[in-house]
């Protein structure tokens, strides 16, 4: 029985190499597709898993009202928090605070950046990162250091180093700074699917050394870990979070919740609603793989139909020797079976590939791991499904010939379910049309952030990454700079624009309420930051050196101004983190950041770090720079490496970068999938047409005319899926571009020009066979069968 079954199959085949390659081939990039889909979903959906507490993990975060009443989320807190949670939510098992450093460590003659974290002793309690050596029960010693295995080797070029020192040789403090650290234990390197990600621990009691404003209450310092009980409800502390800032600090407007590490990778907060982050892409990339499925899966389904009226003999005289219609439903499913999985192998192999591909493409690090049993049953599973979906309906009809009809000789050459398969094809197109328009639309959106005017020129800016050494010569370097031929301005600031700042609610002036706490976004610059971002100043004046109390005043912007009640704020006295100052200048139009609206924003000239370099160059002259301004800060920091990138450079990703491209290519797969179908279909029923086009030539029809009839329904189902696919492409369009404060104009050439090009390469894939079915000899085609 099983030989036989295997005998008809290889058979069937074999002798219908065009149908079965076609299918193949569809159902090999189709299931290519969502296997890569089901190992992304697997890498993001797995972060944190290897925690034992896993399901008990939380930060503790904060919503915090803005000024126009909207609400934003605040990730940092005050380190005075971590005591305040636990003695007052006893759901509360341990709590951890975390403070992410870049330091600069010194062994013997080599020194490299490491990134790492201060933390208090709870947090490898809570958290799953096992030591190799060392003293895992008290390892937060005086002055010690707790290094990954990475760092071991690098360092050492062995984990055996239990006590030897390593030195710091940079602070956060504003001086640079060196300090000896002896290493107490060593940890095995954290997983990649971690969300928190470091190479060093040092106590923390060490950062409040070294920054006790920190415990102000209100300060952005610290991330806050809390682990509950194993009995507690999320939803009870909740509850508890919810008023706790304001019963200790009643001007604080700041509500607390917990937000799972389950979730960390996946959402984020704005306006106190969880909204997508990583999720975007998880269903963004599972709907564009299942999609490309059911194209494929569609594909094998109407070819199958067409193919099986040459089959249909077959199943009648089987009826008539006595095989039941279940005999031959299975016989079919077996074939389509056989078929799925021999694709299988193939889209396994294509997946390890477009895996190492993709990763390069969007920096990715998506993983194939055969060990991994979930990936195994995840595939099987899809082949299955893919198996059940392509092979149900077309063994449905081949059972269902009549042995009556056979033995009349009547063989069914009408188009039974031509309607069904229609609406296949007709699906098959409104998918890649609707994803061309949505992807036109993206890629406005990108680029309209990109390209956005921001008052300076993106192509003449420098940034560089500053450190405390550099951020000591400030001056000296600035000198040395503008003696360069082609350097316009150097300034030292702690942002980039466009790119965020630092927000700050220690910001008072006369008349406001005690209880009032608006958030302000902050710029710590120089006198010379005005020519590289060219402010538009509205009142008053920048900072002039001139002027040597300008070191102690303030710009806001306009925004700033109205929040205060002013309509000219110049004169007025403000207070930024307790140091008073006048208002000299009020600006408008600077963008602080470009996802949101225009924010309240303050200027000031103080001696905090300023970790970024900016340099305006003339005529966009930057590459013959390049070697000028390395030997510069070469001299004051030699064992460091310093590369310059340009601000158009930064701006030339955006979030929705990768998202296009990836919806672009689902284009590409999709059309070229229905294009693949559509092409093996015209096949079929040009073939079955051979005698009726002989005839009309014969009876003087043209190449056109008969090149015209077979194409126009073709034409016709286009039509119809362009039909469907505008309004669904103009309302997921309108509701993405909802999304943006700061928005494009919907494109509406996008609903012309994808339906063309969609158009278009659908039209390439059946015209050739139309053509050779219409210039065929008509005493050839009289001849056919």
């Amino acid at each position: 029985m099983l030989k036989n079954f295997f005998v008809i199959a290889f058979r069937f085949i074999w002798r219908n190499k065009t149908f079965s390659i076609l299918n193949f081939l569809c159902l090999t990039f189709g299931l290519t597709c969502s296997l890569v889909a089901v190992l992304n979903i697997k890498r993001v959906t797995g972060y944190d898993k290897f925690n034992e507490n896993y399901n008990r993990l939380y930060q503790v975060e904060a919503n915090v009202t803005y000024f126009n009443g909207d609400r934003f989320p605040k990730e940092n807190l005050s380190a005075s928090l971590g005591d305040i949670v636990k003695s007052d939510i006893p759901e509360i098992e341990s709590v951890a605070r975390i403070v992410y450093r870049d330091h600069i460590f010194i062994y013997g003659n080599e020194s490299f950046t490491q990134r790492g974290i201060y933390t208090d002793p709870d947090f490898l309690k809570m958290f799953s990162y096992p030591m190799l050596s060392g003293n895992a029960n008290n390892p937060f010693e005086n002055n010690s250091i707790i290094i990954s295995e990475r760092m071991a080797i690098k360092f050492f070029k062995s984990t055996d180093c239990i006590g030897k020192p390593l030195i710091i040789n940079d602070g956060s403090s504003g001086e640079p700074v060196q300090k000896s650290y002896v290493v107490s234990g060593i940890l095995k390197d954290v997983p990649s699917q971690s969300y928190i990600q470091f190479d060093f621990i040092i106590p923390f009691r060490e950062f409040l050394t070294a920054n006790n404003s920190s415990l102000e209450a209100g300060a952005s310092a610290v991330q806050l870990w809390a682990m509950l009980n194993r009995n507690a409800l999320a939803e009870t502390v909740n509850t508890r979070l919810k008023t706790l800032i304001k019963n200790h600090e009643a001007t604080l407007n700041q509500e607390l919740f917990l937000f799972p590490l389950k979730e960390k990778m996946l959402y984020y907060y704005i306006g106190g609603r969880r909204v997508w982050g990583e999720m975007r892409n998880i269903v963004v990339i599972s709907c564009l793989g299942f999609a490309i499925l059911l194209i494929a899966c569609f594909n094998f389904i109407n070819l199958a139909i067409a193919q099986n009226f040459r089959r249909y003999r077959e199943a009648g005289i089987k009826k008539v020797i006595g095989a039941q219609r279940s005999s031959i439903m299975l016989q079919y499913l077996g074939e389509t079976f056989l078929l799925t999985f021999i694709s299988l192998f193939t889209a396994t192999e294509l997946a390890r590939i477009a895996v190492i591909g993709l990763n390069r493409a969007f920096n990715g690090n998506v993983q194939f791991d055969f060990s991994d049993s979930g990936i195994i049953l995840a595939f099987l599973g899809i082949a299955v499904f893919t198996a059940l979906v392509s092979g149900i309906i077309p063994a449905l009809f081949l059972s269902s010939a009549s042995p009556l009809n056979v033995l009349k000789g009547s063989i069914v050459t009408s188009h039974s379910f031509s309607s069904f398969r229609q609406g296949l094809i007709v699906f098959q197109f409104t998918i890649p049309i609707v994803l061309i328009i949505i992807m036109l639309i993206i890629k406005q959106q990108d680029g309209f952030l990109r390209h956005y005017d921001l008052g300076f020129d993106k192509n003449s800016l420098l940034i560089i990454q500053n450190s405390v050494e550099l951020d000591s010569h400030a001056e000296s370097i600035r000198t040395e700079m503008l003696s360069v031929p082609g350097i316009e301005s150097v300034s030292f600031t702690d942002c980039i624009p466009a790119r965020g700042s630092r927000m700050s609610d220690e910001v008072t002036w006369d008349g406001k309420s005690s209880t009032e706490k608006t958030h302000f976004w902050c710029i710590n610059t120089d006198f010379n930051f005005d020519k590289i971002v060219n402010l538009k100043i509205t009142a008053g004046r920048y900072f002039d050196k001139s002027h040597p109390a300008d070191s102690a005043c303030f710009l806001v912007n306009d925004i700033a101004a109205g929040l205060m009640g002013y309509k000219d704020p110049v004169g007025r006295s403000v207070t930024l983190d307790d140091r008073k100052g006048t208002v000299i200048g009020m600006f408008k139009d600077y963008r602080v950041i470009l996802s949101g609206p225009q924010v309240p924003v303050i200027i000031s000239i103080s001696k905090e770090p300023k970790n970024n370099m900016l340099i305006k160059c003339a005529n966009g002259n930057y590459s013959a720079l390049n070697a000028s301004i390395k030997d510069i800060l070469g001299k004051y920091e030699p064992d460091k490496t310093y590369q310059p990138v340009l601000f158009r450079d930064i701006m030339s990703r955006t979030e929705l970068t990768t998202v296009s491209n990836l919806i672009g290519l689902a284009f590409i797969i999709s059309v070229l999938l229905a294009c693949l179908g559509l092409a093996g279909l015209t096949s079929f029923t040009t073939a079955g047409k051979t005698k009726e086009i002989g005839i009309r030539k014969i009876n003087g029809a043209t190449v056109g005319s008969i090149m015209k009839l077979l194409g126009l329904n073709y034409t016709k189902w286009l039509l119809i899926a362009t039909i469907i696919s505008l309004p669904l492409s103009f309302l997921i369009g309108n509701m993405f571009l909802g999304r943006f404060t700061l928005r494009t104009p919907m494109p509406y050439w996008a609903f012309a020009a994808g339906p063309i090009i969609a158009y278009l390469i659908a039209v390439s894939s059946f015209a050739l066979q139309c053509w050779k079915a219409s210039t065929r000899n008509p005493v050839e085609a009289l001849r056919y069968e």
